[in-house]
């Protein structure tokens, strides 16, 4: 039996069916085309503006802070100068626009806590609590580090020597290592935080091109759906094969890798094509492991139709348990929902289904 001779004829029959040609064009297309709707070039973040008219260090920490666009629900734009910063809130580029003209460290060392912000505000804009509170809190977060120096500085353990910190057998004490200190236990679990995650279409922040992968692991699970649905009608074609008696005539050992060819013809096909949808829709992002996944979850699939065409020989049969195994990968896997992390014994039914693993790669 020349095997490599019947893949090439299995091959030759699926590229006469239209209706196939058809799925395996119209996937990628269609990831594409969705993909496209989740792409975007513009922050959509709300604006807000901050012009620096002073050389208090405090106040250009603060905007340094601010300017470096961790927040993620607001974006701080610079403008040169005060009429600018104006013109950024009249025009709408700017939903309020923060002056900083007196010293603040000097200000607030005095306890002077009035007027040391000069802020402009659109009229119809909404933010201008939140947007006032998130100003303030990066405020005094920086300037409770000024704080934290000084009370060290007035108690003497700044400047702390190099001899007495060997004294103690202790690394020596730096304003860079406090500052360091500082900063880490505000972003620690000493204290008590809430951790939150914000998802958009920009993606993470260490995800700069803005990728589908990360902010929508739905297309992943289109993608198994599509290959469940590929490796469904090789075992159709399968079916009719063998009622046509096209193995009968077949040695023993042959058969069972006929079948397994006629599987496959459809199988590594809908792989390339998922490979290609994937890619084509920034959703890779190691293509070596994107191959070894898809190889693995395909070499499942043909296990399991294989199993699935063991226990159930009736076509009839095998169209009705197809919406059965469909809906159940809906629910079970996190394709859409995954009703099993809300009912936990749920959860027994996703270990039977392909789906579930492939998406475990991810």
């Amino acid at each position: 039996m020349n095997y490599t001779v019947f893949f090439r004829l299995q091959l030759k029959r699926l590229w006469k069916s239209k209706s196939i040609l058809l799925l395996l064009l119209l996937f990628p297309l269609a990831l594409f085309v969705l993909s496209l709707g989740f792409r975007t070039e513009e922050d959509s973040r709300i604006p807000a503006a901050l012009c620096l008219e002073t050389d208090d260090p405090l106040a250009k920490a603060l905007c340094q802070k601010l300017l470096a666009g961790n927040d993620s629900l607001f974006r701080f734009l610079e403008a040169p100068s005060k009429e600018e910063l104006i013109r950024f809130v009249e025009s709408g580029r700017a939903e309020c626009g923060y002056l900083f003209q007196k010293p603040l460290q000097a200000e607030l060392d005095k306890h002077h806590l009035k007027n040391l912000i000069t802020v402009f505000v659109s009229e119809t804009t909404t933010c201008k609590g939140v947007l006032n509170e998130l100003v303030y809190a990066n405020l005094f977060e920086e300037y409770s580090l000024h704080l934290l120096k000084e009370t060290l500085t007035a108690a003497g353990h700044l400047p702390f020597s190099n001899e007495a910190a060997a004294a103690f057998l202790l690394p020596p004490v730096t304003e860079e290592k406090i500052e360091h200190s500082y900063r880490s236990y505000l972003l620690g679990s000493d204290t008590f935080s809430f951790e939150v995650t914000f998802l958009s279409s920009k993606g993470t922040e260490d995800d700069a091109a803005g990728t589908a992968a990360a902010v929508f692991p739905l297309f992943r699970g289109f993608t198994a759906v599509f290959l469940l649905l590929c490796g469904f009608l090789a075992l159709l074609t399968l079916h009719t094969d063998r009622q046509n008696g096209l193995y009968k005539r077949l040695h023993q050992i042959e058969r069972p890798l006929c079948m397994a060819l006629t599987m496959l013809s459809y199988l590594l096909p809908a792989g390339a094509v998922s490979l290609l949808a994937l890619g084509i829709s920034s959703c890779i992002r190691n293509l070596w492991w994107e191959v070894l996944s898809l190889s693995c979850y395909l070499l499942l699939l043909l296990l399991f139709y294989a199993l699935l065409g063991t226990i159930i020989r009736s076509h009839t049969m095998l169209c009705a348990a197809f919406p059965m195994l469909l809906l159940c990968t809906l629910v079970f896997t996190p394709v859409i929902a995954d009703l099993s992390s809300f009912f936990p014994w749920m959860k027994i039914v996703r270990y039977a289904l392909p789906t579930y693993y492939y998406l475990l790669f991810f």
